[in-house]
């Protein structure tokens, strides 16, 4: 039976459409990915995310896991590195993508979408001057009568959150260079920070001689990245979640974290 030119055009076109209906949901999956390039901010963590040097770069373990991310993806990416809580309003508010080394906390959880794996480890300590003597011993009671500082924007983890209302913070530090330099002077006796972060700060000012951790540790807190609270940031969180967990399971994350000489969590 021979079909009309008129009735093979009305089949092809009842193809097409059809093709454009089955694409369609695709489509719609695959739009965030499309609108724009993968924006990537956070602010200065020593070997998770640092400046480069070069405009829309940066390097440390977060950047790189970002940047291998987004080729499997076949997106284009640019990183800012921002004060720390610019960088995260950036994100909270949808100007960002990805906020990276956050640590998951319950506030936070209400502001931010967190991948499910975490990808570093920071042990949180108390720094305190040389030869004085030693307040902390794991009790957050006996801090009561010690001037304390914490850095703004970070997390202590839930015991230390729980005992803050006891404890003298006498200051909320900007940075960890400011919070170092206040316990050098005397303004304060132990700064909270972690040994990561600290650890260059300290020699970068020369007060490797004069500062000193104080163990035991605060707490063990995991870093992750995290994504704007909606439709958007839970298809980023979803995809770079699986690329994540391959590279785990290949021991990619591993041997990057080795590169960069960062503990990752199981």
């Amino acid at each position: 039976m021979s079909i009309s030119p008129r009735g093979a055009t009305l089949m092809d076109e009842h193809r097409a459409v059809r093709r454009l209906c089955l694409l369609a949901p695709l489509a719609l999956v695959a739009q965030p990915a499309l609108a724009r390039d993968l924006l990537v901010v956070g602010t200065s963590f020593p070997r998770i995310f640092e400046a480069s040097g070069k405009p829309g770069e940066a390097d440390g373990l977060g950047a790189e896991l970002m940047r291998r991310a987004a080729a499997r993806m076949g997106l284009g990416l640019r990183f800012e590195v921002l004060p720390w809580l610019r960088a995260q309003a950036m994100v909270e508010q949808g100007q960002a993508d990805v906020l990276v080394g956050p640590y998951r906390t319950p506030e936070r959880e209400q502001r931010f979408l967190f991948s499910r794996q975490a990808f570093y480890a920071d042990a949180l300590v108390f720094y305190a001057r040389r030869n004085l003597a030693t307040h902390w011993v794991g009790d957050f009671t006996a801090l009561a009568q010690v001037p304390v500082a914490i850095v703004q924007g970070w997390a202590y983890g839930d015991e230390f959150e729980r005992a803050r209302p006891g404890l003298q913070v006498l200051s909320t530090a900007l940075t960890v260079e400011t919070g170092l330099l206040m316990l050098k002077r005397g303004r304060i006796e132990l700064l909270a920070s972690n040994e990561r972060n600290t650890a260059p700060v300290i020699e970068a000012l020369g007060l490797a001689q004069e500062l000193q951790i104080i163990n035991p540790p605060i707490s063990f807190q995991r870093g992750h990245f995290a994504y704007t609270r909606n439709a958007r940031g839970e298809a980023w969180r979803d995809s770079i979640d699986q690329v994540m967990s391959q590279m785990r399971a290949t021991g990619e994350l591993r041997e990057l974290a080795r590169q960069w000489h960062i503990a990752i969590p199981e």
